[in-house]
């Protein structure tokens, strides 16, 4: 698998990971106001770098 391939996997992980705690948080009701930053990690940060390492991974060229 390609340096570049493993980093956007690595990195979609990430932000999963922050994702998830940021959910947490808002569930707990300890943050209020974080809820567009926690979109933006799901939309931009998960989802968009996992979708362009895999589509580089199938198509490298």
């Amino acid at each position: 698998m390609p340096l570049l391939t493993r980093t956007f996997i690595k990195t979609a992980m990430v932000c999963l990971a922050f994702a998830l705690v940021l959910g947490i948080l808002l569930t707990s009701g300890v943050t209020n106001g974080l809820f567009p930053v926690y979109i933006h990690l799901l939309v931009f940060g998960w989802l968009t770098q996992l979708i362009f390492g895999v589509i580089y991974w199938m198509f490298p060229k």
